[in-house]
């Protein structure tokens, strides 16, 4: 009996309908909700209705720009007037008395300050480099020391030798740095005898200023102060003049004033030395930003992880014994929380790595960190993308590998023109996995590093849209950038699954 074709499209509509709600309703409408977000400035608090409005604004912004008195009247029904404090407060307002609500606001072109309409500017803003610099890739000047602070007590030797002496053009200058420096343990240590406040108290110790008191500890202020500029400076004559003048004021001895000039000359030379530091000690770093560090952790963590789970299937599909039990303890990692993993590992970088490697910065490094999370990702993810090689690997017929083998192709042909070729549905699937997973990846990072993760250079597209939407009140602005992430994301794996699809092999 052939069924009539109406029947045929009835319950295909029925079949598929409820799909379609519960997609329009779970997917459509929130996309739609946040594309009209991302046109505002919202600060993710203000509601698009207010709840207590001046009864002067309220009447002049809202009420009077109504022409219907219809839609007066239902606005007087939810709103009522406190005479106590002279405002206008709004009832709970839920579903279409939510909208209407909405509706009559647009109707009357109100809009709040934490909610307004701001068209492309959020957009714009991000594609101009209007939003914050570590967003982006920048060059940045990293200042290892600040001429106002006391000399370090101890340089790391490659520092000093590096990023210091190496950069002193004078020959003075660097005699300088190594007679108030000298290498000691690995590290080179300012001298003992020049510690600034040891310097100072041959001044302050003076018989004339610390005993007789024929000096006054203001004259002696002055002196310091004076030598001090006069080091930060570089400027010699201040120096001669501030130290005649002081031993001018008051009559001292012919070795009393030899030790305020010693005194006075050493500590010249240290102010002159946090000059040298401070202009030097700079380096130049390359920060890659949010934007960097994404594509950066995408880029190694798809070529890592697919890499050392299709070596990892290839291994335990060579008939090696326990292979059950190693693909239990591979596939181990990805069944844990990554919380968890994150929390674990924090403590492998910050604990136990400095204990056995004498290194005291792991996670804390920036040069280190970016790394580190990827190793960690990788080691958390390769156990689930082995078991979809595994399976490629089996729906491989044996017979076409016996066939080459019985040929004489060697292992590496047999890998490279047969079990690579099969294998590509495999690699779509893994592929596109892995590159969604990593741009969308945020537990990770928010779990290792959480906001320090900027100083560090860690933080993903999705962690500064959650710092920008719950941090920095910006939820417009995030909304603008979770959708170009969704645009990216739909891009990127939509190229990838295209080219993919085109080289798998139909058997």
């Amino acid at each position: 009996m052939v069924q009539p074709r109406w029947k045929s499209a009835f319950f295909f509509a029925l079949f598929v309908l409820p799909a379609l709600v519960l997609y329009g309703l779970f997917f459509l409408y929130p996309f739609a909700q946040g594309i009209r977000i991302s046109f505002t400035n919202w600060d993710g608090l203000t509601p698009r209705i207010p709840i207590v409005l001046a009864k002067e604004d309220f009447e002049s912004k809202i009420l009077s720009r109504l022409p219907k008195p219809v839609d007066r009247a239902f606005l007087l029904s939810v709103y009522h007037l406190d005479a106590a404090d002279n405002q206008y407060k709004r009832y709970a307002a839920t579903g279409l008395t939510r909208y209407r609500l909405q509706h009559l606001m647009r109707i009357a072109g109100y809009q709040p300050e934490g909610y307004r309409t701001v068209g492309f500017t959020n957009y714009i803003r991000i594609f101009t480099g209007g939003v914050e610099e570590r967003f982006y890739p920048h060059v940045m000047t990293e200042v290892h020391y600040n001429a106002d602070s006391d000399l370090p007590q101890t340089i790391a030797k490659g520092d000093f030798e590096k990023g210091f002496l190496a950069r002193l053009s004078d020959a003075k200058d660097r005699a300088l740095a190594l007679g108030l420096y000298e290498l000691r343990n690995g590290a080179y240590q300012l001298r003992p005898k020049f510690d600034e406040f040891t310097l100072e108290d041959r001044i302050w110790l003076l018989p004339e200023v610390d005993k007789l008191k024929t000096i006054s500890s203001q004259k002696v202020d002055d002196l310091l102060s004076a030598v001090k500029t006069a080091g930060l400076k570089g400027d010699q004559r201040t120096l001669d003049s501030a130290v005649n003048a002081f031993v001018r004021s008051s009559p001292l001895s012919a070795a009393v004033t030899g030790e305020v000039k010693d005194a006075t000359q050493q500590i010249y030379r240290l102010g002159f030395l946090k000059k040298l530091l401070a202009e030097t000690w700079v380096q130049q770093r390359f920060e890659m930003g949010v934007v960097g560090f994404t594509v950066f952790f995408t880029f190694f963590n798809v070529l890592l992880s697919n890499l050392l789970g299709f070596l990892l299937a290839l291994a335990l599909d060579t008939g090696i014994k326990s292979q059950k039990f190693l693909r239990s303890v591979f596939f181990l990692p990805n069944v844990l929380s990554m919380i968890v993993v994150a929390l674990v590992w924090s403590f492998v970088f910050y604990n136990l790595l400095p204990a056995l490697t004498g290194i005291d910065k792991w996670m804390g490094d920036p040069d280190k960190s970016p790394w580190l999370i990827v190793m960690v990702q990788v080691w958390q993810q390769a156990g689930y993308l082995m078991v979809i090689y595994l399976a490629g690997l089996s729906n491989i017929p044996t017979d076409v590998l016996e066939a080459a083998s019985i040929d004489g192709t060697g292992a590496g042909a047999r890998l490279r023109h047969i079990t690579v070729p099969l294998l590509v549905p495999a690699f779509t699937i893994c592929l596109f996995l892995s590159i969604s997973n990593s741009l969308k990846s945020f537990d990770l990072m928010y779990a290792m590093v959480g906001p320090s993760g900027y100083a560090l250079g860690t933080v993903p597209f999705v962690m500064d849209i959650f710092f920008d939407a719950f941090a920095k009140k910006l939820a417009g602005l995030a909304t603008a950038k979770a959708i170009l992430l969704f645009i990216a994301i739909a891009i990127i794996t939509g190229v990838q699954l295209s080219i993919t699809k085109r080289r798998e092999v139909q058997m």
